[in-house]
């Protein structure tokens, strides 16, 4: 992937449409992007984790480090064995597909909407299936084994619990895999339970074959996608009960307050508390981090590139004494002494420690190569960019040097001396350059905000942003106040004709459009559900979008990206 100039184009699966979704995009939906990015000139789709969720449905934490989305699966008889088109009638009437494929996605519907007609896939399929098929789901059973077993036992008991992830709220004899293992075997119902057991492992089945065949159809169209790995894992998750002794479960990880970033109010104070469970590397290190590097391996089955979400993580966790979500926003108005009181004297930190200790400093460094060297030597041939931005330590940057690691780069936020932004030769060519991804605001919503604000006050840091931002595009200094056809082409020719060899578009910034797709900090009902309106190829044929497409290709071919 990073072997040349490239355009791609970035865009969260769930808010993709096509003709015939179940409210959410799915795996038909991506080899559409793959058609677009193809026919458009794009040889990159980055895409955001595809891990399973419930309750949160952020993918930033999953329930699982392997088990791919439910949600989003494509449901049709020729991707699910045992799926028949009367199962689906029945299960999804037309009626309530067509309120379901309206505005946002609807979370709570379409979730275990898809897990019962998957399951009632499963158990026609142990029924009637093909021979060949059930030899080939019995391979995948034995080859995934060290991670699907107990995977597929937590979800049993999840459903046991009406949904509940909250295993330490759950019975003495279900808190562990150990324990549970032993429960299930002395049921009175073992037989039925371990059938629903094994239709969550088909389920999983179902994900391994519809993935592979989206890469190979990737493959044949020639484009490269690239996938994620989220940081962390949910402290509700099948990987924490099931290897309590790689996580800290008494701290929750985040990061401190950023000023590149526009958070939510309760982040302010304290930053993002993303309520994560960080880890024990001295145990990670006995087992040879084999944990950490089954989860690069599994991505490398689906995707030619990855992501590596929050690189600076590796080298140190920014830890709190408590929970995230509501938790997290009881502490949000506290100083630092009613803090400490509520907690026995515990405040965020950083561990090992804070870069500006140089001793801290060097154990820092020390811990992000040991933890990253393992994550390049699982990747293989699979390409890796750090997600990484802004201002870093030098032992940061010496690391991704001496390593060869790509990263993030972002225009606004490479500023010189004099604050505007960086020539376009003087990125770091083995980067990705981008205006936007899933935590930022689009190019839209943020070039409206920095014109409003810099109305309100002429010599403040909005108009000395504004104004680098006009000034890197080639623009005059004083633009629209939205965002036109004009200023939206300059931005991404500007994009394009840095030195950087990655330059990706988020789905809202080739369109230009203020869709986004997640406030840090924000969290509940109603967040990670935002979609296109219409497929990517409509898009294409829009009297608006159409040739603002155009013109973004145009733009890319100039910069010898297609």
């Amino acid at each position: 992937m990073l072997n040349r100039r490239r355009a791609g184009l970035l865009v969260p699966v769930y808010a993709l449409r096509r003709d015939g979704d179940y409210g959410i995009g799915d795996t038909a939906a991506v080899k559409e992007a793959i058609d677009f990015c193809a026919d458009h000139g794009f040889s990159v789709l980055q895409i955001l984790p595809v891990h399973e969720t419930i309750g949160d449905h952020s993918p930033y934490n999953p329930i699982s480090s392997r088990a791919l989305a439910p949600a989003l699966l494509t449901i049709a008889p020729e991707e699910v064995p045992g799926l028949s088109e009367e199962m689906m009638a029945q299960a999804a009437p037309e009626a309530w597909l067509t309120q379901l494929r309206e505005g946002k996605v609807r979370q709570e519907a379409v979730h275990p909407l898809k897990a019962q007609i998957l399951l009632a896939a499963s158990y026609q399929f142990n029924a009637q299936g093909e021979v060949a098929l059930r030899e080939e789901f019995e391979c995948f059973l034995k080859a995934q084994a060290s991670w699907l077993d107990a995977y597929a036992l937590f979800r049993l008991l999840v459903r046991e619990y009406e949904g509940n992830t909250h295993w330490d709220d759950w019975r003495p004899e279900h808190r562990s895999y150990e324990a549970a293992q032993s429960w299930l075997s002395q049921h009175p119902a073992r037989e039925d339970l371990e059938e629903l057991r094994r239709g969550f492992s088909f389920i999983q089945w179902v994900g391994y074959r519809q993935w592979k065949a989206v890469r190979r159809h990737a493959d044949a169209r020639g484009i490269l996608v690239m996938g994620e790995m989220s940081f962390g894992v949910g402290q509700s998750s099948a990987d924490v009960w099931a290897n309590s002794t790689l996580f800290d479960t008494e701290w929750s990880m985040g990061t401190r307050p950023l000023a590149h970033f526009d958070t939510t109010k309760d982040a302010e104070r304290w930053g993002q508390n993303w309520g994560l469970p960080p880890y024990r590397w001295e145990n990670h290190r006995s087992s040879g981090f084999a944990w950490l590097r089954g989860r690069v391996e599994w991505e490398k089955e689906f995707f030619h590139a990855c992501r590596i979400d929050h690189l600076r993580g590796y080298f140190r966790a920014y830890m709190f004494p408590w929970r995230g979500g509501a938790a997290h926003v009881e502490f949000s108005a506290l100083t630092e002494e009613e803090a400490a009181e509520k907690t026995g004297g515990l405040l965020p930190r950083f561990v090992p420690g804070p870069d500006e200790d140089p001793l801290t400093a060097g154990m820092n460094e020390l811990q992000g190569r040991e933890v990253i060297g393992q994550i390049i030597d699982a990747a293989g041939e699979m390409d890796l960019v750090a997600e990484i931005m802004g201002e870093m330590p030098d032992y940061m940057r010496r690391t991704l040097d001496e390593l060869e690691l790509a990263n993030l780069s972002f225009p606004q936020l490479l500023r010189r001396a004099d604050e505007r932004v960086i020539a376009p030769e003087a990125f770091r060519e083995f980067s990705l350059a981008t205006y936007a991804n899933h935590d930022n605001a689009p190019l839209a919503s943020l070039f409206h905000q920095l014109s409003t604000e810099s109305r309100d006050d002429p010599e403040g840091k909005s108009a000395e942003d504004l104004e680098a931002l006009l000034t890197f595009a080639g623009l005059h200094e004083h633009g629209p106040e939205t965002l036109d056809d004009v200023s939206l082409a300059a931005l991404q020719a500007a994009l394009f004709q840095t030195r950087a060899r990655l330059a990706i578009l988020m789905c809202s910034d080739l369109l230009g459009i203020p869709l986004r797709f997640n406030l840090p900090g924000s969290y509940g009902r109603g967040t990670w559900s935002d979609r296109l309106e219409m497929p990517l190829r409509s898009y294409a044929l829009h009297p608006v979008y159409g040739p603002r497409i155009r013109a973004a290709v145009t733009h890319a071919s100039e910069s010898r990206r297609v």
